[in-house]
């Protein structure tokens, strides 16, 4: 046991004074004169013995209130374990998890329901002086400040569940971050949870010696659920009037297998596609819808499934853009090259202009979706300077040399991807690897069947070897046996470089008659129109990326639900290239949704999804946690166990360990009642 005001202890001196006065009786007696005193005797025998007991007794119960008194203004306490005891003002950060899985039933309640008492319920074993701060998963500017008890129960009142989703390591780093700016000495953070694993990964956690933390863990019933997890095209590019298949990903994390689950595909609103599902118990499964993209222009999707109670993850938004042309500028040296427009000349997805490097209208090159350069002998300083703008706008380019190409005039040009063509290498030599994984190979080829059949790759007579680079902006396409790229991919801003070691000659390679020249070419066409997420997650940091051709000046952005329900100007700013558009705080539901201009100009469709962590139904165990801060040695946390005493009880058990001050002014009490009845009724 131990004292948290030991110097009240000397006040135990006043014991002295009940027994000094016990000691030295100062009543003065009266003598009585009696004619017979021969019956006395007996009687007064008894009534001596009487009085001293009771005298005894009532000294000792005087004794007993001043020591429990003086024990009571001491305040002794018995220590917590590791509980280290210290006095002042604190800076107490409480975070209060208000996602979607905190709306789950628990005993009194919904989880954010005791989370909210829980908070209220910390702040009462803390003094007036001391100062709190609240944050939950929205992370508002409100609760970025520090606050008395009044005011921080006022904001409490306001906490409400949230599609906003925070991992722990973006809470407690808010919270460190925020108690750096607090003078008290002491700095304690508290998190209130139901700790969901895919939200809450431990390893993530550092130990600081400077903040206290605490977990405290909620525990709800526990509800199987069914939900749609993502979705994604297999082909990158989406083709006005031809069949397209939709993956979607769905998860059961219920403990029972699920059979013939329906799910179905809406397009701009109408039925396209159905099927059913069969998930394993705690599993995931991937099916294909297939349908035919109908209509051109901007297309809003929809997937849907029926699962109860947990409904908010039964829908899945994204959308896309379907062009009935693809729009192709190849500007040859003189000659239009045949290999070129036997693939492109009579397809009528294609919008092919043809032209030389003479005739370039440089301001209506980002209306173009990919340009070839075929053939060109030398690079002017113009064309360069229009080439790397327009890449970062967006353009795709694909670079074929000429056979009497001005290396230096290209290699000024490439220096802008830290990449040079280097002197014409005469040596034969065959192409070894294929990027298969490159998203322009997808549903291409076959790589298992190729490698067994061991089929003829084309064969280089002559090419440039490209100088690479080590930045990570480009991607191999297509190797040569002698480690030379014979196909390269660059990325820049927007836009991509595709560069190419040799002419499209056969004088040069067999690659414009071999089985892989088709494909190539016709993909990297398809897929290079401005390539657009299908949707994007509500709570999370991200930009809407939107190319800045034809955008006025100052633009205004908004974004209006297709349902009419929310309509908001949302924050954009420039970065040169193309416009980025902040809407992260402003989207609460998930939905389709129109970005128009201020002029009400339809600019792009919009998707917006709940985050899936959400979604899954593992939580993390008290002694699950308390492992986890054993293992990873972190010292600063430690998990409130509440059982059945208060929150108020607990933190201050935990604080200054099992406080007895209580009992000693109750023992006190006692102990001068006691007295009172000795002294009333005891007779003696």
């Amino acid at each position: 046991m131990q004292f948290l005001y030991p110097g009240f202890l000397a006040a135990l001196g006043f014991l002295a004074i009940p027994i000094i006065v016990h000691l030295f009786n100062f009543v003065r007696y009266k003598k009585i004169y009696f004619s017979n005193v021969h019956f006395l005797k007996e009687v007064k025998e008894q009534t001596q013995s009487r009085s001293k007991l009771k005298h005894l007794l009532i000294l000792a119960a005087r004794l007993l209130v001043i020591f429990f008194l003086v024990f009571a203004f001491a305040q002794p306490f018995i220590p917590a374990k590791n509980a280290i005891i210290k006095e002042g003002t604190k800076a107490v950060s409480i975070y209060i998890d208000n996602s979607f899985s905190m709306a789950a039933i628990g005993k009194n309640g919904t989880l954010l329901e005791e989370a909210k008492k829980d908070a209220s319920e910390i702040l009462k074993a803390f003094g007036p002086t001391d100062k709190f701060q609240l944050l939950t998963n929205d992370f508002l500017g409100k609760h970025q400040h520090w606050v008395n008890k009044k005011v921080f129960n006022e904001m409490l009142e306001e906490v409400k569940i949230s599609p906003a989703v925070r991992k722990i390591d973006e809470v407690i780093g808010r919270q460190k971050d925020l108690i750096a700016t607090a003078n008290e000495n002491v700095k304690l953070s508290y998190l209130i949870s139901d700790f969901q694993q895919s939200g809450f990964n431990m390893a993530q956690l550092k130990s600081d010696s400077t903040i206290s933390c605490q977990l405290i863990h909620l525990e709800g019933n526990k509800t199987p659920n069914v939900y749609i997890d993502s979705c994604w095209f297999i082909n990158p590019a989406r083709q006005y009037n031809q069949p397209d298949l939709l993956n979607v990903r769905l998860v059961n994390t219920g403990a029972s297998d699920l059979e013939n689950v329906p799910v179905k595909l809406l397009i701009n609103g109408m039925q396209r596609a159905v099927a059913t599902a069969n998930i394993k118990a705690e599993s995931e499964v991937q099916i294909a819808l297939a349908f035919t993209n109908k209509e051109s222009g901007m297309i809003n999707g929809q997937i849907q499934i029926n699962d109860y109670p947990l409904t908010y993850d039964n829908d899945y938004y994204f959308s896309y853009t379907v062009s009935k042309k693809i729009k192709l500028l190849i500007v040859n040296q003189k000659e239009e090259n045949s290999y070129l427009n036997k693939l492109f000349a009579n397809d009528p997805l294609f919008e092919l202009v043809q032209n030389t490097p003479k005739n370039i209208d440089y301001g209506g090159l980002g209306n173009y979706n990919l340009l070839i350069l075929s053939n060109l002998e030398e690079f002017s300083s113009g064309l360069s300077e229009e080439l790397k703008m327009n890449i970062d706008k967006g353009l795709n380019v694909l670079i074929l040399p000429g056979a009497k190409a001005k290396l230096d005039d290209y290699n000024q040009f490439l220096g802008n991807f830290s990449s040079a063509f280097l002197p014409l290498d005469t040596v034969a030599v065959k192409v070894d690897k294929i990027n298969f994984k490159h998203p322009m190979y997808a549903g291409v080829f076959d790589e298992a069947k190729m490698k067994k059949e061991n089929i003829n790759f084309p064969i280089v007579s002559k090419h440039y070897p490209i100088k690479t680079n080590n930045n990570g902006n480009q991607e191999p396409l297509i190797s040569l046996i002698n480690t030379d790229q014979f196909l390269l991919q660059y990325t820049a801003g927007l836009g991509k470089l595709f560069l190419c070691a040799s002419p499209l000659d056969e004088r040069y390679s067999s690659f414009p008659r071999h089985a892989i020249f088709v494909p190539t070419l016709y993909k990297m066409a398809i897929t290079s129109s401005f390539a657009a997420p299908l949707f994007y997650s509500i709570g999370s940091a991200q930009n809407i990326e939107l190319k800045s051709t034809n955008l006025q000046v100052d633009p205004v952005f908004h974004i209006h639900a297709m349902d009419g329900k929310s309509d908001f100007i949302a924050q954009s700013r420039s970065n040169g290239f193309s416009t980025l558009i902040d809407a992260e705080k402003q989207i609460k539901n998930a939905g389709n949704y129109w970005l128009k201009s201020n002029t009400n100009d339809t600019l792009k469709a919009l998707s917006f999804n709940f985050n899936r962590l959400e979604s899954s139904t593992k939580y993390y165990t008290v002694a699950e946690l308390e492992q986890s801060i054993e293992k990873l040695r972190l010292t600063n946390f430690k998990v409130i166990d509440k059982g059945v005493k208060s929150m108020a009880a607990t933190i201050l058990n935990m604080s200054k360990g099992t406080q007895l001050w209580k009992w000693c002014v109750i023992f006190a009490l006692l102990c001068l009642g006691l007295e009172i009845a000795l002294i009333r009724w005891m007779k003696g």
